[in-house]
């Protein structure tokens, strides 16, 4: 008796990727100076310009947190310039691109930032919100700044290279 092959897998096509748009990314969790997912280890080169706060409710997703926008809590967000390029590894590593995990949602807010020269400038803000299915069911983080809460536990990330936000929880 012979066997049919099987066809095979139709090869993975990436949906045609497109920018949001921002010149400024503000990051709370991983991509955070001295986070796993460091922003300056996608480009050396990159400043940080300042702080921002965000305004939501902060979850703890395991090795990394999810800010839903819905609440009131402030949560320190530090802010980048994003090229095209740059913005795209970051929906990589959020999970937003090339296949959409369904964690994640790209928000454009507007949003006083607090430059390191002392000045307040108002910048349009990208931001990674936590979707309500990411968030369901997890514990609520009660401080500003996840990075120093993180640390503080004494949580130490499997592994010292990037990660993308699906790929352990």
């Amino acid at each position: 008796m012979t066997e049919t092959p099987s066809p095979a897998p139709a090869p993975f096509s990436a949906p045609v990727w497109s920018a949001c748009g921002a010149r400024h990314v503000a990051v709370y969790g991983t991509l955070r100076a001295g986070g796993v997912n460091d922003i300056c280890r996608l480009d050396p080169d990159i400043i940080c310009l300042g702080q921002t706060t965000l305004r939501g409710s902060l979850y703890d997703l395991g090795w990394y947190p999810g800010l839903s926008l819905q609440g009131t809590q402030a949560v320190l967000a530090e802010v980048y310039p994003i090229d095209d390029a740059l913005e795209q590894a970051l929906d990589g590593i959020e999970g937003i691109w090339p296949r959409d995990m369904g964690e994640y949602a790209k928000r454009l807010l507007t949003l006083p930032v607090h430059l390191h020269g002392g000045t307040v400038q108002t910048m349009e803000l990208l931001v990674y919100e936590a979707l309500p299915a990411t968030v369901q069911g997890r514990p609520g983080i009660a401080a500003s700044d996840w990075l120093a809460w993180y640390q503080a536990q004494g949580r130490v990330h499997p592994d010292t290279a990037f990660a993308l936000n699906s790929a352990q929880a």
